[in-house]
């Protein structure tokens, strides 16, 4: 069933509901507002509301990084464990963006958890007692992050070691061409921007 949202000139009374389309995708979409008569449209003639979507600028402030609410609140922390474990700016922040989209309860498939999505047999080396922890993770992610840094050249292999484990990377001397890794570098790299705020 296809549901088409109202077109507001269309709309006669104000009142307040849901409207729901299915776009070309398949996808469900649905839209919780309110909806008001012409008049008082026309009231608000000066508003961007007010006016017709086709002659709505789509400029607008350059699309920035993009974040979530759970990304503010442990932004600052992650900051920290990148000034006290000497990482690049940025780039714990664009890891644990796209290792949980900084979900602190996330697990894999793999069993790996937390915001840097650690396996228990890492984390217990790097002394994280609770990988859900976000303070802890995050101190265990900077770290082991460290060290894959300091034992590879190249960004790139440091974040191919993180998320293949260094033997996958020692045995290929490359990012490994398993079903995950090349995409995984990719990304992070995609996301980092150095000094990301």
């Amino acid at each position: 069933m296809r549901t088409e949202f109202p077109d507001p000139g269309a709309v006669q009374s104000s009142g307040t509901g849901a409207a729901v389309r299915v776009d070309d995708s398949g996808f469900r979409l649905v839209e919780h507002g309110r909806w008001e008569s012409q008049a008082s449209l026309a009231a608000e003639a000066g508003s961007p509301i007010a006016r017709p979507r086709s002659e709505m600028s789509r400029s607008g402030p350059p699309a920035g990084p993009r974040t979530n609410y759970r990304r503010e609140i442990y932004l600052p922390h992650v900051r920290e464990a990148e000034f006290r474990y000497e990482l690049p700016s940025g780039l714990l922040d664009a890891l644990v963006w796209v290792e949980s989209r900084y979900n602190p309860l996330a697990v894999s498939k793999a069993g790996a958890g937390g915001l840097g999505q650690l396996m228990p047999g890492t984390a217990r080396e790097l002394g994280v007692d609770n990988r859900f922890d976000p303070r802890q993770n995050l101190d265990g992610s900077a770290r082991y992050l460290r060290q894959m840094i300091d034992r590879f050249d190249g960004i790139h292999l440091a974040l191919a070691a993180y998320n293949a484990g260094p033997r996958a990377v020692e045995l290929s001397s490359r990012i490994p061409l398993n079903g995950e890794t090349p995409a995984y570098v990719r990304n992070v790299l995609q996301r980092w921007r150095p000094g990301n705020q």
